[in-house]
């Protein structure tokens, strides 16, 4: 038996249905680091796969040496939002 490497984030269906909801089902910037960043994987890490405690580890990178910072603005920041990555702008500003 073997291991089988799966990406599910890069599936397709997965980033079609995660574009066409409103950002502010995927993250909500002012319950605070570790909550709020990421709200949608936390929600369902906890709820669905009873892992409550990983669902409030701070994010990090994670680059296994691919140097891809180094190629990257050392200015831009993970938390910001990068024009040349959006591709709608009409879900950013959450409408009450």
């Amino acid at each position: 038996l073997g291991k089988e490497v799966r990406f599910p984030f890069l599936d397709e269906q997965v980033v079609d249905y995660l574009h066409s909801i409103p950002i502010w089902y995927k993250a909500d910037l002012r319950l605070g680091r570790g909550i709020g960043e990421k709200y949608l994987l936390r929600y369902v890490a906890r709820q669905y796969l009873s892992l409550p405690q990983s669902s409030t580890y701070p994010k990090r990178a994670i680059q296994f040496g691919s140097r891809i910072a180094k190629l990257e603005s050392r200015k831009e920041k993970a938390s910001d939002q990068c024009s040349r990555l959006t591709t709608d702008n009409n879900n950013i500003d959450n409408e009450d």
